[in-house]
């Protein structure tokens, strides 16, 4: 039944990133429109599951969870910018090479040993990079600066909210996982409303009306992920989980990219996700 349940992980894993691209294929709203309808989404999950059950939260949670809500804005709308201007199968590893900075975080400030496939999994981080960055002249060009620039803040992003989270279930002892999860949503919905207003109102609300089963899918999706990491995180080995999801994402994105979208990569290219998948099980190892 576990692993039942980490392929049900690894395939809304994917299928947000699938869903955030059909929203930017169709063209129906702005980036912050989805962003805050699909955390919004996310958070109603997370009521549901908590089944009306609430524990009376410390003053301490709420700063992790306003800077848990600002790092998920960062994340979400520049992963969706991201898979806007390139490849849906290179985002998605750039974002899941962000497990690194919380691996750092972890041996620099929490002083954990570092451990050799660590350093293989960097090494090898960086070799995918160099083959990505690859492309031949006169091919149609796939990797911009300006989609580097946003791969990069989403990675950037993603990673801090990994440390944030790490960091909250350290100081609590686990606890209060549901209830600083839908408070951080609920900032994250908030802040990215206002800015869809501000940014465009006409298409805020052609989005909200034209996307709801794009970004409801992707908020149930991040919720679904999110409960079930939760309980399997006491039932299996982390070793075997967090590779899985992550490797498993990656690959099911890029089949998506090539088979739907008809995002075709270079044998470099090709060459360089294949060692990138690779660095992110030894990274999650």
């Amino acid at each position: 039944m576990n692993y039942v349940l980490l392929a049900i992980v690894t395939i809304c894993c994917s299928v947000q990133q699938i869903f955030k691209k059909a929203y930017n294929v169709k063209k129906v709203g702005n980036v912050f429109v989805f962003s805050a309808a699909s955390a919004f989404t996310a958070m109603i999950f997370f009521v549901i599951s908590s089944k009306g059950v609430f524990t009376i939260l410390p003053p301490k949670v709420l700063p992790y969870s306003i800077c848990f809500a600002m790092a998920y804005c960062l994340s979400t709308t520049t992963s969706m910018i991201a898979i806007k201007l390139g490849p849906l199968s290179i985002s998605s590893l750039i974002t899941s090479y962000s497990l690194i900075i919380p691996t750092f975080y972890g041996f620099i400030i929490l002083e954990e040993p570092l451990k050799l496939w660590l350093m293989f999994g960097i090494i090898l981080l960086l070799i995918s990079l160099f083959f990505i960055n690859r492309e031949k002249q006169g091919e149609e060009k796939k990797i911009t600066f300006k989609w580097c620039i946003f791969a990069f803040l989403s990675f950037i992003g993603n990673g801090m909210l990994s440390i944030i989270q790490k960091a909250h279930q350290t100081e609590f002892d686990g606890m209060y996982k549901n209830e600083f999860m839908i408070i951080a949503l609920l900032i994250t919905s908030l802040v990215l409303v206002i800015i869809a207003i501000i940014y465009d109102r006409e298409k805020a609300f052609t989005g909200l009306k034209k996307g709801f089963w794009l970004y409801t899918g992707c908020g149930v999706a991040n919720g679904i992920v999110n409960l079930l990491v939760l309980i399997l995180s006491g039932k299996m080995p982390a070793s075997v989980m967090f590779p899985v999801i992550s490797a498993g994402g990656v690959l099911m994105a890029a089949f998506v990219s090539v088979f739907i979208y008809k995002e075709f990569l270079s044998k470099t290219q090709w060459l360089g996700l294949m060692i990138g998948t690779v660095s992110i099980v030894l990274l999650n190892i």
